[in-house]
């Protein structure tokens, strides 16, 4: 009996120990679970979110690829909810910078204001990913209101305007998502955040300077956008970038050579741009970068032997430039690169050279001419004479001799009449 009650006591011990972390960890105050109500109404019951009751436990949800709640000290530090929506870049029907409300959105009576209002007040927040939503709208400047918020990211919605210089006020962000929007104009300079790892803005309208970045970031992805600058030399200093994809803008000017011998970069993409010049041939690249395409741009003469070199361990796309290497069937003529120099201005001297030669010529052109008609015009008189006096003589032997009627007249009669004296 005394063995069964200590087993008993230590059943209940073990239970009640392991009970405390759950009391302490899976219970959310009442004003968050509101708030979480409040969401899902703002949401306008998506998939991921269907299916609460009062008596659901938020913090005990098992994670799905659509629905992710994380809560430590009875609030809610991670929310993820992805939804079912395209987005901009995938939508055929949505016209980039033309936003109107349809079936991908959500509704006339969403306001996104209300809604940041509401989901900033679950403060404690460190990771918050609401993508593919139909979030519609420009982005508050609240919502910079997150005191602890590490993850941002609202990707694949239709929010539009400009991107608030709030948001460079975070002091922990690590990652900050805000691709396949229709967001326009400057990106807010973003040097501030320190501990700024990720930056994707893909699939937006933002340009056209080149965004302002700290040195500290590994992955800065900026493709399908309008930037029209150059490259800034400044991209040289980070070292610990592994990922630059800035393709698909309008970027002028040189490539940066220092960029292909970052330590850890992996991965280069600045195809569709408008780059021009030639590579330096005595660059190194790193031995980490295993991808490079530098397609459909200007660029002329050779590549680097450190990128044409074929390595199994790099793959380098370069069609569609002025290049000499390779295959010529996938580059254009250098009059492509450089179309000014099929017409090159000329200057004053070369102008004045140019007209007195072209005087030059065209007074020789203009004796010979001349002198060839004189000889035309002496040669047709020559032959009119000469064509004159042959018909001429050709009429004296060929006409017959006709004697004067006078004459005959008298002759006959003198036969009539002799003279009698």
């Amino acid at each position: 009996m005394e063995k069964s009650r200590c087993s008993c006591c230590l059943l209940l011990v073990v239970f009640i120990l392991a009970s405390l972390p759950l009391c302490s960890v899976g219970q959310l105050t009442q004003f968050e679970r509101r708030i979480l109500f409040r969401v899902q109404k703002l949401l306008e019951f998506p998939p991921a979110l269907q299916g609460w009751s009062n008596w659901t436990n938020f913090c005990y949800l098992p994670p799905s690829p659509s629905l992710t709640i994380v809560c430590s000290g009875n609030h809610v530090t991670e929310l993820t909810v992805i939804g079912n929506k395209t987005s901009p870049s995938v939508n055929p029907k949505s016209l980039r910078g033309n936003f109107s409300v349809s079936d991908q959105t959500l509704s006339e009576h969403f306001s996104i204001d209300s809604f940041v209002t509401t989901i900033t007040k679950l403060w404690r927040l460190k990771v918050l990913t609401l993508a593919s939503l139909g979030l519609w709208g420009p982005l508050p400047a609240k919502i910079n209101r997150f005191r602890f918020l590490q993850v941002l990211n609202i990707s694949s919605n239709f929010i539009y305007g400009e991107i608030p210089p709030s948001i460079a006020s975070y002091k922990y962000l690590r990652s900050l998502v805000l691709a396949d929007n229709l967001f326009n104009g400057t990106v807010p300079n973003l040097t501030s955040l320190a501990f700024l790892q990720e930056l994707d803005l893909s699939d937006n309208l933002l340009g056209p300077k080149f965004p302002s970045l700290g040195n500290n970031i590994v992955s800065v992805i900026l493709n399908n956008n309008t930037f029209q600058t150059e490259i800034p030399l400044e991209l040289k200093s980070f070292n610990q970038m592994q990922r630059l994809d800035i393709s698909s803008n309008q970027l002028n000017g040189s490539i940066p050579t220092a960029l292909f011998s970052l330590p850890s970069l992996q991965y280069l993409n600045v195809a569709s741009n408008q780059l021009k010049g030639s590579l330096e041939t005595n660059i190194s690249c790193s031995d980490k970068l295993g991808f490079v395409d530098l397609s459909n741009n200007q660029l002329t003469g050779r590549l680097p032997p450190c990128i044409e070199s074929n390595s199994s361990n790099r793959i380098v796309l370069y069609s569609w430039n002025c290049l000499s290497s390779g295959n010529s069937n996938y580059q254009h003529l250098y009059s492509f690169c450089y179309p000014a120099l099929a017409v090159l201005p000329t200057t004053p001297k070369q102008k004045h050279h140019s007209s007195n030669k072209l005087g030059l010529i065209l007074g020789i052109g203009g004796g010979i001419v001349g002198g060839v008609l004189a000889l035309g015009l002496l040669l047709f008189f020559i032959f009119r004479k000469v064509r004159a006096n042959k018909r001429y003589k050709k009429s004296m032997f060929n006409s017959p001799i006709r004697s004067s009627p006078v004459l005959l007249t008298d002759t006959s009669k003198s036969l009539l009449y002799p003279c009698i004296d």
